[in-house]
Parts: C-alpha cells; sequence; structure tokens
C-alpha cells in the first residue's frame, strides 16, 4: 500500500470507532453531555453530529463567541444560518457571548479592585479591544501578501514593525483563550465535556492556538484525520451540501502558507509522519521542494504545541 493510500479511509469504521471511545470515556466519568465552540467550519459541524448520536441533541449545547467587525453581514446572523441548517440544536442550547463585554468586565474587575499591582494597565492583554487585534492583523498580512514582502517576526524581534507584530498576535491569540473559559465554565457547571475541533492536518503543522478555544479540551475527536480524511468522513455523513456551499477563502491558508493546496500537504504530512526524507518526498510526490520543506520546517516545529504540558521523564 503507497502512503497516499494510506489517506483513504473506511469511514463507517472510523465513525463507529470515534463514538465508541467518548461513549466509553464518558461512562467511566459519569458525564451528561457536551460543550463545543463554535466556529463555521466543517469539523465542528462533524462533531456535533458526532456528539448528537452518543448523547441527544438535547444534551449538546454549541458557544458562539462573537466579536470580530463583519462589515458585509452580521456575523451572528451568518452563523445563525449555519446551525439552524446543519446542526439541529434546541435554540435554548445555542449560547451567543459577546467578547467585548467579557473584556470590560474583566478591566472593570481588575482596575477598581486590584489597580496595576498584578501587571494589568490600560494597555495589557485583557483590555486590547478584540476587533482591533483582529484587523490590524488581517489588514497588515493582506497588505503585505499584495505587496510579496510578507515575513513573520523572527525569533528575537528587532525592527518596531516586527515587536509590534508579535505584540499584537500575542494579545489576538490571549482573548481566542478567552473562550476556553467560558466553555469549561459552562461544562463544569452542567457537568459536560468540551469537545475541540482541530484535525490532524492543522495539529500536526501548530496552526491552532496553544490553549486556544479549538484545542484546549477534553476530547480531540478529529485530530487523528487529515483534512482530507475529514472531507471522506464528511461526505459520509451527508454534508456534501455544506462543502459546496462553502465560499473558498483565496489563498487559502495552506496555499498562503505552503503554496500548495491541503491535500498535497497531507501527502507531505503522511510521508513525514512515517519517517520519510525530504528527498524522498521530492520524488514521490514530485511537490515544489520549497513547500515541501516548509511543511516540514511547520511539523518539527510546532511538536512542543501539540505535547502539552511538557513532562520531564526522570
Amino acid at each position: 500500500m503507497t502512503l497516499d493510500k494510506a489517506l483513504e479511509i473506511d469511514p463507517v469504521d472510523v465513525q463507529t470507532k470515534i463514538t465508541r471511545f467518548i461513549s466509553s470515556v464518558l461512562k467511566k466519568r459519569d458525564i451528561e453531555g457536551f460543550i463545543i465552540s463554535y466556529r463555521d467550519c466543517l469539523e465542528v459541524i462533524i462533531n456535533v453530529h458526532l456528539a448528537k448520536e452518543i448523547v441527544g441533541r438535547k444534551n449538546v449545547k454549541i458557544l458562539v463567541t462573537k466579536g470580530r467587525l463583519i462589515v458585509k453581514q452580521p456575523r451572528e446572523e451568518m452563523d445563525l444560518l449555519t446551525i439552524n441548517k446543519y446542526l439541529n440544536l434546541p435554540p435554548e442550547n445555542v449560547i451567543f457571548a459577546n467578547k467585548g463585554k467579557i473584556l470590560k468586565e474583566i478591566r472593570e474587575v481588575y482596575t477598581n479592585h486590584h489597580d496595576v499591582r498584578f501587571g494589568f494597565g490600560l494597555d495589557t492583554v485583557p483590555l486590547l479591544n478584540y476587533n482591533l487585534s483582529y484587523l490590524l492583523l488581517r489588514d497588515m498580512a493582506n497588505l503585505e501578501i499584495e505587496k510579496k514582502t510578507y515575513a513573520p517576526p523572527s525569533k528575537k524581534p528587532i525592527s518596531q514593525r516586527e515587536k509590534f507584530i508579535q505584540r499584537t498576535i500575542a494579545h489576538h491569540k490571549s482573548q481566542i483563550r478567552l473562550g476556553v473559559l467560558l466553555a469549561f465554565l459552562l461544562a463544569e457547571s452542567e457537568n459536560r465535556s468540551v469537545i475541540g475541533s482541530p484535525n490532524k492536518t492543522e495539529w500536526s503543522l501548530g496552526l491552532f492556538t496553544k490553549f486556544g478555544k479549538y484545542q484546549a479540551c477534553d476530547f480531540l475527536p478529529l485530530a487523528s484525520l487529515y483534512r482530507t480524511q475529514v472531507i471522506q468522513l464528511a461526505n459520509h455523513l451527508g454534508f456534501q451540501d455544506y462543502l459546496t456551499s462553502k465560499i473558498p477563502q483565496s489563498p487559502s491558508t495552506y496555499e498562503y502558507l505552503f503554496n500548495i493546496k491541503v491535500d498535497e500537504v497531507d501527502r507531505i504530512l503522511v510521508r513525514l509522519e512515517a519517517g520519510s526524507s525530504e528527498e524522498t518526498i521530492l520524488e514521490e510526490t514530485e511537490l515544489p521542494l520549497e513547500s515541501i520543506k516548509k511543511v516540514n520546517h511547520y511539523y518539527r516545529a510546532s511538536e512542543y504545541a501539540r505535547r502539552v504540558p511538557l513532562i520531564p521523564e526522570l
């Protein structure tokens, strides 16, 4: 069997194994339901479907955290269209939380009761506007992509631009982690488990925020499936309509980072996991060597994020 064949799955078997595993854990822990942090993606759609199969639709809740400024259409309206069409959850199980309100409450707690004794001031992480950090990153990246001058900050930022981008990214990620607090607050107060949504492609490349709301959880049901395998499972579950209705991002994250499509990224990753060298992967796939090297760099560099927390072997 070639390694490309290894990317083909038996979706019925995969679905059965995932649901059996999660069910066995829930039985041991006596857990009654799930909380899933929502994002408009195939992985969340599948996770909700599997969760309903395990505990029933009334015992599955999704947390929708608002915050980004979308000009064309209100974010909540866009999310509700997808939620109502594909998730089939009771209305009371769809929880909208406004990040601006949450950040305001955090600000009041720290500025009114602790002042700045613990390092929280007007320019610190909890108080940076979520919309501002997102829009700054998006606009800077788009501008530099057009000029073909984009370069992420170095490990030790030197220029003011590098320092600014690094700090903005740090602020942005801190507010992604805010969703974790909300998810676990709901889960632990209602005897539920939290389900995360990264697939194996994202997981292997570190394309998630460490301890972020889609990764910090009790279960990662799809983290053993590459993106191409997730699509196979989605087709089996009947979500072809969702796949065809999505407006593709241009360029996609994978085309932007590696200059190749996600199925080609998966062909590289499955070989890296098998221990193949870059030269061997080049011979077998005929993909650009530069793309292979970059995927390999992300794969190696992000290992620390996949192994959390790090515990020394004594």
